[in-house]
């Protein structure tokens, strides 16, 4: 499970009976499949994702958090690294995460974290995806408007629903939210019945070579952040001891 093994047979699954493409392509087809990823907690394996993807021909969409207690969005490394990803075809957007306002107050609230990912990245940033929203789960049911930019909550990309599956759904949304499926595995869908429109979100820290239940996976993760965290202190401090590496 979750090792780029599976994640490549998903690929190739998908690409069986539908075309890959990006948001804006899919607005004029009746039968499609967008490929989102969060990035949570590790843009060094976002990056890793992103080159697997590039192999297999495949581009998709990677939003970053801009408030984000595990990774600094705009350090320079992750600014070189989000740049490397986009120059792989990939599309970058803004994770947003989002308090409780009225859609005037959260219009601006958007467009201005938009705005400071373009400043620093040098580009233009022109998607958006809602996270977790627990407390808020209702944001993704206005289907929340920005000029010119995409909401890949937009209707035409998500149906939300309370409680209830619909019978017929506008778009089918699998996600690999929590180290688990909950929504169905993309391997176990019936790709023949026709409109069918999907969207795939991952999260890239679930993702490894090895592949990890969920427990090792954050073991294996958060140790990676560490030896990151005290490099860049050896880095910068001279008295960093160096037997701590």
């Amino acid at each position: 499970m979750f090792s780029y093994t599976e994640y490549k047979n998903i690929i190739a699954l998908v690409t069986e009976h539908l075309p890959i493409v990006d948001f804006k392509e899919a607005l004029r087809l009746d039968k499609f499949c967008v490929i989102r990823h969060d990035i949570e907690f590790s843009i060094d394996r976002a990056l890793k994702l992103a080159v697997i993807e590039r192999e297999l021909g495949v581009t998709s969409t990677y939003t970053v958090q801009l408030r984000n207690n595990t990774y600094n969005a705009l350090s320079k490394k992750n600014i070189e690294a989000v740049h490397e990803i986009k120059k792989m075809g990939h599309k970058i957007g803004l994770h947003q995460n989002p308090p409780v306002m009225d859609d005037d107050e959260l219009l601006d609230y958007i467009q201005k974290d938009i705005q400071t990912l373009e400043y620093y990245y040098g580009f233009e940033i022109d998607r958006f995806a809602f996270h977790r929203c627990r407390g808020n789960s209702g944001v993704l049911g206005r289907y929340i408007e920005v000029p010119n930019k995409i909401n890949c909550y937009d209707k035409r990309f998500f149906h939300y629903f309370v409680d209830k599956k619909p019978d017929q759904l506008r778009v089918n949304y699998l996600a690999d939210s929590n180290h688990q499926w909950k929504y169905g595995h993309p391997i176990h869908l019936d790709y023949k019945s026709a409109p069918f429109k999907l969207q795939l979100l991952t999260h890239p820290f679930s993702w490894t070579e090895a592949g990890y239940e969920n427990i090792n996976n954050f073991a294996k993760l958060i140790k990676e952040r560490s030896n990151e965290m005290a490099l860049d202190m050896e880095t910068e401090n001279y008295s960093f001891p160096k037997e701590l590496l």
